[in-house]
């Protein structure tokens, strides 16, 4: 009997040992690393997070960007991967104290493997304009610059405030946003797409659907019955030639009031398809589709 409580005591000890040795590590790698007294070296991992950077005046200590991050002039910064395929050795190249993330999975990977070896991540969600004020405010904490975002907030409300009381309320424009060409596919009402369209003073002409972005046919096309037909520039530089290529495509559709009325629109991808620091440009550049009356002086 003696015999096996001491085996049952082996046991027990070795679990413990195991624990302690494994467990902990294991905790331990899980855990984030302290922020960083002084934030100088910064790698922002998305072109809305480079845009927030520097309008909290970090520019400077950007450090990486991916190869998207094109706005402003001066974020001709190293590459370290892309917006879905983040490089993680480009990264650590780098050397930053603080690296910047979005929350879906690529990012949300990237942040576990850097934070497993010490480095210092943020990781935000900005999916809606609620997510993209609530990011800056969480930048601004996390680089010393609350003041500044809390500044931009404010400006940005402000700005969407006077558009959204210029263009009123009672009459909604029916729009189409197109995301995609081939095959077709439009901007469904849980995206940020569709808050902006509401804050112009439109409607998504688009029901509600299981895909943020759905796929639609023609019979779709015919039955939403939209007013104003609206497409981003999709990877042109030249907005004219997508312009005329956008008519061509949508002439085969002559019943429906946007094609009828010629009112189809080509815009800045650029501009409306990042929701960042711009936001109230881009809601504006979808009120001119809308009411173009209203913005001729």
């Amino acid at each position: 009997m003696n015999k096996w409580w001491w085996l049952l005591l082996i046991i027990l000890c070795w679990s413990a040992a195991g624990f302690a040795i494994f467990g902990a590590r294991q905790n331990q790698t899980c855990t984030d690393a302290p922020p960083p007294t002084q934030v100088t070296r910064i790698v922002s991992m998305a072109p809305n997070l480079t845009e927030i950077l520097f309008m909290l005046g970090k520019g400077e200590k950007i450090v990486g960007v991916t190869t998207d991050s094109d706005y402003p002039a001066a974020a001709k910064i190293p590459k370290v991967g892309t917006f879905w395929q983040p490089n993680i050795e480009a990264v650590i190249s780098a050397k930053p104290n603080l690296v910047i993330t979005l929350g879906f999975e690529q990012q949300r990977n990237l942040a576990r493997r850097l934070k497993r070896i010490g480095y210092n991540c943020l990781t935000v969600n900005i999916e809606k304009v609620s997510g993209l004020f609530d990011a800056i405010e969480k930048i601004g904490a996390a680089t010393a610059t609350q003041s500044q975002a809390n500044l931009l907030v404010s400006h940005i409300k402000k700005k969407l405030d006077e558009l959204c009381a210029s263009v009123g309320r009672d009459h909604r424009i029916k729009v189409l946003y197109v995301v995609q060409r081939q095959p077709l596919r439009v901007a469904g009402r849980d995206t940020f797409i569709n808050e902006m369209i509401e804050l112009a003073g439109g409607e998504n002409a688009v029901g509600p659907t299981v895909h943020k972005y759905p796929p639609i046919g023609a019979e779709q096309v015919y039955a939403c019955r939209a007013d104003v037909i609206i497409e981003p520039t999709m990877g042109q530089k030249d907005l004219t030639a997508q312009q005329d290529s956008t008519l061509e495509y949508w002439s085969k559709f002559k019943n429906v009031p946007a094609v009828a009325n010629k009112r189809i629109y080509v815009i800045n991808g650029d501009t409306v398809s990042r929701l960042g620091p711009r936001l109230d440009r881009a809601v504006e550049a979808i009120a001119k589709c809308l009411r173009p009356e209203l913005f001729e002086n």
